[in-house]
C-alpha cells in the first residue's frame, strides 16, 4: 500500500509547487519551477547510476619497436643498407629517395620527373642524377661497396635545398 502513496503524494506535490509558481510569477515562475523540478528529476537520476568499479591503475606499455617512429626506422634502415652494396642502394634506399626527389621537385619547382627528367637532373645535379635516375636499371651486385655516407650526405643535403 506504501507504494501507491508515493505516486500521489509526488502528483499532487508537483500541482502545489506548480500552483505556487504560477501565482507568484506567473508563466516565468511555471516556467521555473518545471526548470528546477526538471533538474532534481536529472539530479536523482545520476545519483542513482552506481559508480563504476575501480580498476588498478595498468602498467606502463612495453615500447614497441615498431610503434611510434616506424617510419623513421625504415628510413633509417634504408639509408643504412646503402652502404653495403649497390644493391642494397638501389633496392632499399633508392626508391625512397627518388620518390622525396619527385615531391620536392614538383611541389617547390613544379617539375614532374618522370615527364622532364632533364630539368629533375639538372635540379639535383649531374653527379648525384646517377644514382637517382629512375629510368637506370636496379643493380643486382651484391659486393661491398655500396654509396658512402658522404654522398648519401650529399644527396640529403641536395634534397633539403630543393
Amino acid at each position: 500500500m506504501k507504494a501507491a502513496v508515493i505516486p500521489v503524494v509526488l502528483t499532487l506535490s508537483a500541482a502545489i509547487m506548480l500552483a505556487a509558481g504560477y501565482a507568484v510569477g506567473g508563466q516565468t515562475g511555471l516556467l521555473a519551477v518545471v526548470a528546477l523540478a526538471a533538474v532534481a528529476a536529472l539530479l536523482t537520476a545520476r545519483l542513482r547510476i552506481p559508480a563504476p568499479p575501480r580498476r588498478p591503475p595498468s602498467p606502463l606499455p612495453e615500447q614497441d619497436p615498431g610503434g611510434e617512429f616506424a617510419g623513421y626506422r625504415r628510413i633509417e634502415n634504408a639509408v643504412g643498407q646503402a652502404q653495403v652494396s649497390r644493391r642494397h642502394f638501389d633496392h632499399a634506399a633508392r626508391p625512397l629517395l627518388q620518390r622525396l626527389l619527385a615531391v620536392l621537385l614538383a611541389d617547390r619547382r613544379r617539375v614532374d620527373i618522370a615527364k622532364d627528367p632533364g630539368a629533375a637532373r639538372a635540379a639535383i645535379g649531374d653527379d648525384l642524377w646517377r644514382l637517382l635516375d629512375p629510368a637506370r636499371p636496379a643493380s643486382d651486385d651484391s659486393r661491398p661497396p655500396g654509396i658512402s655516407e658522404q654522398t648519401i650526405a650529399r644527396i640529403a643535403d641536395r634534397l633539403e635545398e630543393l
